[in-house]
């Protein structure tokens, strides 16, 4: 009889120990749930093809498409001869009117010129305005437009000293933002150097890798500048200014966001 009661003592505190056992583990999650309540999860919202540019980057895109299309409209109604002396960059005249190393930058031949630049600002802007902040994008994309200009001024220099006395003339005039605007289409390139593009060939669309437009974007201005024959390329390169091209398409502001891969592409550019 003793025995017997002290195992049922035994086994009714066993019995009561599992009990608060239980209930102490059936209350910890009611109490952590309490304490630390779950953060919604968000999905990152991605650009689609034709959508507007979001945040930082509707103002700064949209505010430097405006100044480019004021300039052009200048281009319309103002005289002429005042637009060129403002809005055109020189050799000859640049220490006169050295504010032409900027506002030559935000003028266009024509409204295909315009075009092609500012399309291609729309595309490539916003994600590289995502990537350094709206400040940082501004100074890189004057900063290329200042440098481009300055690598034009060098080239025209350098392809004048090549001629002979005979044949010496005055350097011509460019204008374009197309050095600026280089600037933001290497900063997008090298971001996510492997995503896929696609470019049109006279209307013909050809998907290829970022990289390898980048490479094609560079490359059919170096050629004219080293007197390397492209074929197809060369024989549209009259009248265009490769040494702008280039200057601009080098400055770059690094990103945090950067692959390795694109760090070590950017020592080998520069």
């Amino acid at each position: 009889m003793l025995a017997l009661a002290v195992r049922r003592g035994a086994s009714g505190a066993r019995r009561a120990q599992t009990t608060l056992l239980s209930r102490a583990t059936a209350t910890r999650p009611a109490l952590s749930r309490t304490a630390m309540p779950k953060l919604p999860t968000t999905t990152p919202t991605k650009r689609t093809f034709l959508a507007m540019p979001q945040g930082d980057a509707l103002p700064v895109i949209g505010g430097l498409i405006g100044v480019n299309v004021a300039v052009w409209g200048g281009w319309k109604v103002a005289d002429p001869r005042v637009m060129t002396a403002h809005f055109t960059l020189c050799n000859e005249d640049v220490v006169a009117a050295p504010h032409t190393l900027v506002t030559s930058a935000f003028s266009h031949s024509d409204g295909w010129h315009l075009l092609g630049n500012m399309v291609t600002l729309f595309f490539f802007g916003p994600e590289v305005v995502g990537a350094i902040g709206a400040r940082h994008f501004l100074a890189v994309y004057f900063g290329a437009g200042l440098t481009a200009n300055c690598a034009q001024l060098a080239a025209n220099a350098l392809e004048d000293s090549r001629r002979h006395a005979y044949w010496k003339r005055p350097s011509p005039r460019c204008l374009g933002a197309s050095g600026a605007v280089n600037a933001a289409v290497a900063h997008s390139i090298l971001l996510s150097p492997w995503r896929l593009i696609v470019i049109f060939a006279e209307f013909l669309p050809i998907p290829m890798p970022a990289i390898l437009y980048g490479g094609a974007f560079l490359a059919k201005d170096l050629g004219p500048l080293l007197d390397v024959h492209i074929p197809y390329i060369s024989d549209r390169a009259h009248g265009v200014a490769h040494g702008a091209h280039v200057g601009g398409t080098l400055v770059r502001f690094p990103a945090s966001g950067d692959a390795p891969f694109s760090r070590a592409l950017m020592i080998c550019f520069t």
